[in-house]
């Protein structure tokens, strides 16, 4: 299986679709952009509105994302989520999307939390 790592270029920091699925069984897409891999099968991902996708991952923790090159060579993830309010990955998120003053498109200066997504499938798209 191929690793997140393999694919670090086109996912930090780049725009990533991240689908999940609500308590009624719904879809729900949402385009996430701070993002960074921690490593080979690990991704944060800062959140910063992304309601609907925070409250689905409680619900149901599968994900599938994506993220693609200027090119359209991407890679499709399928994993575990799981949401943090503090600690470690909230931390992280605040010091490498936040940590020079930032603020996102939405006008947060920090995050509301953090995603963690635990790769069980990495599949390339070509």
């Amino acid at each position: 299986m191929p690793t997140l790592t393999q694919y670090q270029a086109i996912i930090d920091g780049k725009p990533v679709h991240i689908a999940t699925v609500t308590p009624e069984g719904d879809p729900n897409l949402a385009v996430a952009s701070d993002v960074k891999v921690l490593d080979g099968a690990h991704l944060v991902i800062s959140v910063n509105e992304m309601t609907h996708t925070q409250e689905n991952i409680q619900y149901n923790s599968r994900v599938v994302m994506t993220a693609f090159d200027k090119d359209w060579k991407g890679v499709r993830i399928f994993g575990e989520a799981k949401f943090y309010e503090s600690g470690k990955y909230y931390d992280i998120c605040e010091r490498t999307f936040f940590g020079n003053g930032e603020v996102s498109p939405f006008g947060a200066t920090k995050p509301k939390g953090a995603i963690v997504v635990t790769a069980t499938d990495v599949k390339e798209y070509v």
